[in-house]
């Protein structure tokens, strides 16, 4: 009877959370950042004082800020990473960057990764990097990357013709090219401009040895799709270290995260603006947390469905804005306080000009 009575308790659990499989030893978060800045444009920025502050952070609260290499490595091949490891980047390699985010980093010792448009750099653009501060960057615990020639938005044209590839793949070989010039051997990572691609260029970029990086919030673990990993903003109206500390704390929704929709929805080949998500659990997972995951989209919660035990569907209730959307979904670790994240942006395009951003 006592058997009876543990088994049906468990049942009952496991049916309402997820079941405590942990991957802090295995996963990481990467935030992301741009400007280090009291005067660049808010939406991409933090101040230098906000900026410590996120150091002191982690160095205060026992987080392991780890090299991006060290971490790709460890989590493609299962091993061990350092608990609560976290990575540093820097999109676009603004010189503020340099005057007042380097020294501190040299300062707490942390290691990072900026990725680099390569045409303002060659152009000496007042407000970009040299290549003389890039070698210097790393030569103090920085790695450089790439992120395209000329930050040109990838997937917002006409078509997708093999024009279109060609001209896209040697945008990026091209930054490529000249990295490996200036600053010596890169490795194959790309971020891409503004978080923005397509299946089709996402392949083509798994065919050339790439690893590429999205916009997205999440973590990543050994089952990511590793031609779209995500990353935490953290500047902006996401640099508040209250909502910080959820995200660094959180865990990679255990997920197959390469069969995820395409993430374009061409409004001008009659596709429809309220994109359906479907999300297939790793088969090493139990299910769980039906009652306790929550989807929200633009700001708004969407109730998921179940149409299997191993899979749930979440749809946006209204057609979405033109341009970039996320839909991000969270549930509660058993056992702590922290929660599984998982999200998934869109590009809502309907064939116009691209903005001017």
């Amino acid at each position: 009877m006592l058997k009876q009575i543990i088994c049906f308790v468990s049942f009952l659990c496991w049916g309402l959370i997820w079941p405590l499989t942990g991957f802090a030893a295995d996963s990481f978060n990467i935030l992301l950042y741009h400007h280090v800045s009291s005067t660049a444009p808010r939406s991409t920025s933090l101040s230098a004082p906000e900026f410590e502050e996120h150091l002191e952070y982690l160095k205060q609260n026992n987080y392991t800020v780890i090299d991006l290499a060290q971490a790709l490595d460890a989590v493609q091949q299962g091993a061990a990473l350092p608990d609560k490891a976290i990575v540093i980047t820097f999109d676009d390699a603004w010189r503020d960057i340099y005057i007042q985010g380097f020294p501190l980093l040299k300062q707490y010792n942390y290691p990072f990764t900026v990725f680099v448009n390569t045409d303002p750099v060659d152009q000496n653009q007042r407000h970009t990097m040299t290549w003389d501060m890039l070698r210097e960057l790393k030569q103090h615990g920085g790695t450089l990357a790439n992120h395209t020639r000329d930050h040109d938005y990838l997937v917002r044209k006409p078509n997708y013709g093999k024009a279109w590839l060609t001209a896209a793949l040697a945008n990026i070989d091209y930054a490529q090219q000249r990295l490996t010039e200036e600053l010596g051997p890169v490795p194959k990572w790309l971020a891409y401009p503004f978080g923005e691609y397509n299946n089709r260029l996402k392949l083509a970029l798994k065919d050339k040895g790439y690893i590429a990086f999205g916009q997205q919030s999440g973590g990543v673990a050994q089952f990511s799709d590793f031609q779209a990993l995500p990353r935490f903003p953290a500047a902006g109206a996401y640099s508040q270290l209250k909502s910080l500390k959820t995200k660094l704390a959180s865990q990679p929704f255990p997920a197959n995260y390469t069969a995820f929709n395409n993430p374009v929805v061409r409004l001008d080949q009659a596709e429809q603006g309220q994109p359906l998500l479907e999300v297939e659990l790793t088969q090493t997972q139990k299910l769980g947390v039906r009652q306790q995951l929550s989807c929200f989209i633009t700001g708004d919660r969407h109730a998921p469905r179940w149409p299997t035990k191993m899979k749930f569907t979440v749809q946006a209730k209204k057609v979405l804005n033109n341009g970039r959307n996320r839909y991000n979904c969270t549930a509660p670790i058993w056992g702590q306080k922290n929660y599984y994240w998982l999200s998934h942006q869109w590009l809502i395009y309907g064939g116009e000009a691209p903005p001017k951003e």
